[in-house]
C-alpha cells in the first residue's frame, strides 16, 4: 500500500513537473511560424515590402512591395495568385486600403501622392493632398464609414479625408509633440504610437486622450503597434527585431521573436498586424517577406 501511495506520489510530482515545463514553454513561445509570403510563384520574389493590407471579404493578402513597385496578392492560405504592377505606373508604393467602392488607394512615396486604382473602370490617378495650400505627406492609411485616414509623415498627424478628398478634420495627439508614426483604428477609437518618445497614446474617435503609457524601458526604435484580440498592445521594435507586448494600461507582459534570416526570424521589420483569422501579420524588409504567425 505505502508503495502504491509512493508510485501515486511521483505520478503527481511527474505530471506537475510536465505541467510546469508546457506552460513555461508556451509562455516562452506565444506565437509560432504559420506562413510565409515572399513572391514565390510570382517569377520573383519580393523586394522591399512595406505594408501589408487585408482583405477580409475576399480572404487575401495584399503586399506592397516598394522595391518592386507592385502590390502582390496572397490567398488567406499564403499561396501566391497575383502580381499587379498598374501598368507599371507605380512609383515606390509605400502603403494601400481598398474603400468601399472597390477603389484601391496606394501611397506612392515616388510621387508623394495618394494614388488611386479603379481596376473596374480600368483608371489610375494620382493625387496631391492638400490642407488649403499645404501640400500631405501621405504615410500610413486605414479606412472606415467612408473616410480614409492618412497619417502625414511632415506632421506627424492623422487627416481625415472625404469622398472628394478634401481634409474634413484632423486627429492630432497633443501628448505626442513629435508625432506619431503608426495608428490602429480600433472600435473605441484610435491608437497610436509615439517614436521618439517612446510611447502608446490611445485617443478617442474625437482625439480625446483616453490613455498613454511609457515603452521606453523595454523598446528601443518602435515602428508599428498593433492592437490583439485580447486587447493587448504589440509594439514592433524595428532595431532589436522583435516583439514587446502589453496590456491596455501599459504593463509589460513579455517579448518575442528575434532577430535573424531564417524563417521565423525578422530582419528590419517595419510593420505590424492581425488578419481576421487568428493570425499575427509582420512585414520585413531587410528578409523581403511578410512572416505570418498563429497560436
Amino acid at each position: 500500500m505505502k508503495y502504491v501511495k509512493n508510485m501515486l506520489s511521483q505520478s503527481a510530482l511527474l505530471a506537475v513537473s510536465i505541467f510546469m515545463v508546457a506552460t513555461t514553454s508556451m509562455a516562452a513561445e506565444p506565437w509560432a511560424w504559420k506562413a510565409t509570403l515572399d513572391g514565390t510563384g510570382s517569377g520573383r520574389v519580393i523586394d522591399m515590402p512595406t505594408a501589408l493590407y487585408i482583405d477580409a471579404e475576399r480572404q487575401r493578402y495584399y503586399v506592397v512591395d516598394s522595391g518592386g513597385n507592385r502590390l502582390v496578392s496572397f490567398s488567406k492560405e499564403g499561396n501566391f495568385l497575383l502580381a499587379f504592377t498598374a501598368e507599371e505606373k507605380l512609383q515606390i508604393p509605400y502603403d494601400m486600403i481598398r474603400d468601399n467602392a472597390d477603389v484601391i488607394w496606394v501611397v506612392e512615396r515616388g510621387r508623394n501622392s495618394l494614388t488611386s486604382i479603379n481596376i473596374k473602370a480600368k483608371e489610375i490617378l494620382p493625387h496631391i493632398i492638400k490642407d488649403g495650400q499645404k501640400a500631405l505627406v501621405p504615410d500610413r492609411l486605414d479606412y472606415k464609414d467612408g473616410i480614409i485616414y492618412v497619417l502625414d509623415k511632415q506632421t506627424g498627424q492623422i487627416a481625415l479625408l472625404g469622398s472628394d478628398l478634401t481634409v474634413k478634420n484632423w486627429i492630432s495627439c497633443a501628448e505626442c509633440p513629435s508625432g506619431i508614426v503608426d495608428f490602429k483604428l480600433t472600435n473605441d477609437g484610435i491608437w497610436a504610437l509615439d517614436q521618439l518618445d517612446k510611447k502608446v497614446v490611445q485617443l478617442g474617435a474625437d482625439g480625446k486622450l483616453i490613455r498613454q503609457f511609457d515603452i521606453g524601458q523595454k523598446v528601443e526604435f518602435p515602428v508599428s503597434l498593433a492592437i490583439g484580440p485580447a486587447g493587448y498592445v504589440y509594439v514592433l521594435d524595428r532595431h532589436a527585431a522583435d516583439i514587446d507586448v502589453f496590456d491596455a494600461q501599459g504593463s509589460f507582459k513579455y517579448t518575442f521573436l528575434t532577430k535573424g534570416w531564417q524563417r521565423g526570424a525578422l530582419y528590419y521589420p517595419i510593420e505590424i498586424l492581425f488578419d481576421p483569422w487568428g493570425g499575427l501579420c509582420v512585414v520585413e524588409e531587410g528578409n523581403g517577406r511578410v512572416e505570418v504567425f498563429g497560436r
